[in-house]
């Protein structure tokens, strides 16, 4: 039975049996049990999940699978960690963040004892997304971030090489950061290239102005959408059922990338089981033409982690040198710091 969380806080889970077209050849397999934390509700940036799950390559690979409800931001490593505490000897637990989350996260709660596994977007596709490009040296600029990159936006833009004291940068609330610069309370906000700035460019019919947050006075900030794990459930029989995850998972991306239309609509069947508008946030055009420009978008992104014969490939040495970057930023000493940290960059490899 594969099920799907429709609650922000509770535990209750619903059955998607009905998402399924045809009996699986797995129902007599043994099914390992995989618990997924999303770091957001189900979307277009989660296509390959979706598309996975209603074409039952998770049931094929011998997989019941779970989602876990929607964490507060920031607190997807604390709640992989909870759930494996709690369910660690019946179940394995998979978790989704951005690396530039998890890299200062783990450093800074390393009882956490998690490790990443792979990433489905191989750059983030974070920006700063503004209306005006015309702001005049000198010009005062708020800038409105999630909770949980405050920090992060601050250094980049402000008290870091190149900053800019004129910039202010303060936490906004996610569901309503379009309206908030549209009406001019915002100069510009924290937003995906892949979802806010094309809701923003229907909104207003205009072209938006945006700049990658990823190279930006020197910012490293690595993967996005990175899959983590408990680092027991790492070992042993366990491994085996994180890479079933995994191979569930690409395999699902592939049949993104070549079709975005069928993978929006596996997207809005399983948004609707989800509870999307729970937020009632305004970054997301309700229109199915734009989530199947949206699934484009992110199989964009996708496409670029392939390596041999697999999408989702960490590359060991871009990893870690966005790692450096991110714990610059962090308090106390990097010495003695293992190698790769974070990262168990053997699990998900090309086979050739």
């Amino acid at each position: 039975m594969l099920r799907i969380s429709k609650s922000l806080t509770g535990d209750a889970t619903c059955s998607l049996k009905h998402m399924t077209s045809r009996p699986s050849s797995a129902t007599t397999r043994l099914k390992h049990t995989v618990s997924f934390q999303l770091d957001y509700y189900m979307s277009p940036q989660f296509a390959g999940v979706a598309t996975a799950v209603t074409n039952q390559l998770y049931d094929k690979n011998g997989i019941d699978l779970k989602f876990l409800p929607i964490c507060p931001v920031g607190e997807e490593l604390q709640r992989v960690r909870d759930n494996a505490n709690a369910h660690g000897s019946s179940s394995v637990t998979v978790g989704s963040v951005e690396q530039n989350i998890f890299i200062p996260t783990l450093y800074n709660k390393p009882d956490l004892s998690v490790k990443a596994v792979a990433a489905m977007f191989r750059r983030s596709p974070l920006c700063l997304a503004s209306l005006d490009s015309n702001k005049s040296a000198g010009d005062k600029v708020v800038v409105g971030a999630h909770e949980d990159t405050v920090s992060l936006l601050e250094r980049i833009l402000v008290t870091g090489p190149g900053g800019d004291s004129n910039v202010s940068v303060i936490a906004s609330p996610r569901a309503t950061k379009n309206t908030d610069l549209t009406s001019g309370k915002l100069d510009a906000i924290q937003a995906y290239t892949t979802t806010e700035v094309p809701t923003l460019e229907r909104m207003t019919g205009k072209d938006i102005h945006t700049q990658y947050l990823e190279g930006l006075n020197g910012a490293k900030l690595g993967y996005s959408q990175v899959l983590f794990a408990p680092e027991e459930d790492l070992e042993g029989d366990k491994r085996e059922v994180v890479q079933a995850f995994l191979d569930a998972t690409f395999r699902g991306w592939d049949m993104a990338i070549r079709d975005h239309e069928t993978a929006a609509k596996s997207v809005e069947e399983a948004k609707a089981m989800l509870g999307l508008d729970d937020e009632s946030n305004d970054h997301w055009d309700p229109s199915f033409s734009y989530t199947v420009q949206n699934v484009g978008l992110c199989s964009d992104y996708v496409k670029e982690t392939f390596q041999g014969d697999k999408h989702g490939v960490v590359d060991v040495k871009r990893w870690n040198e966005a790692t450096s970057w991110l714990l610059e930023g962090e308090n106390g000493s990097k010495e003695g710091l293992e190698e790769n940290f974070g990262l168990d960059g053997k699990i998900w490899q090309p086979s050739h």
